[in-house]
């Protein structure tokens, strides 16, 4: 999320920036988010000279044994896997903002806003995408910083708690909110929602019209009434 953050800023306001260095934009992000992670926790896991003790009444039965013996790791973990690409993440989707708007302002003075808006429309998904990111990392994030680095508050341990409770298991809500997001900013998609719910109303109108029960009027002539 966060190369994507920068890479749609450049794509936006440096293309040719982006243009000149595109292989390497698009292959550094390949080696930081797939190779780096994978062998770090291949190593420690696997490799770590410690031992593995299980607490059963615990949240996940315990930590890896390489966090609880040595607080380098935890802290890097934190640092370089969390709270910097979150900063990443609101620094360049708040850039990314800033930006569209003064283009907006200077292209009215121009007469360009077609340009704009498919420019508005290249980052609108982006930003929703981010929104859902930020909505739970930034509290999580503020959580931990309480939680483990601010020391002799009273709001450690109440933060700390949270933290392993609840927004723990509200990551779930990125990872399988993220395609709805995505989904929900393809514009023929959505035509195709919008023409199948008018269908279905028209149908539920038609089946409701037919089904209700009018009443008969007789209408008796005078020469009946005689």
């Amino acid at each position: 999320m966060a190369f994507t953050s920068l890479e749609r800023y450049l794509s936006i306001f440096h293309h040719r920036f982006l243009h000149r260095f595109k292989y390497f934009i698009y292959k550094i992000p390949v080696v930081v988010c797939f190779f780096i992670p994978t062998v770090w926790y291949t190593v420690l896991t696997f490799a770590y000279p410690c031992r593995q003790l299980f607490m059963y009444f615990t949240f996940q039965c315990g930590t890896l044994c390489y966090l609880s013996a040595s607080t380098v790791f935890l802290n890097i973990e934190n640092i370089a896997f969390f709270m910097f690409p979150l900063f990443i993440i609101v620094v360049g989707n708040a850039t990314l903002i800033i930006s569209v708007l003064i283009q907006k302002a200077n292209m009215r003075r121009r007469g360009h806003l077609r340009m704009w808006r498919s420019n508005l429309r290249m980052i609108s998904q982006l930003v929703f995408i981010g929104i859902l990111y930020m909505s739970i990392y930034i509290p999580s994030c503020v959580l931990l910083i309480f939680g483990s680095y601010v020391r002799r508050n009273r709001f450690q341990p109440w933060a700390e708690s949270v933290r392993i409770r609840y927004f723990t298991h509200l990551k779930y809500l990125i990872i399988f909110g993220c395609p709805f997001v995505i989904l929900a900013g393809q514009r023929e998609l959505v035509k195709l929602i919008r023409q199948h719910v008018s269908r279905c109303q028209l149908q539920h109108w038609k089946t409701t019209v037919r089904s209700q029960i009018h009443p008969m009027t007789v209408f008796m002539t005078n020469k009946n009434d005689q």
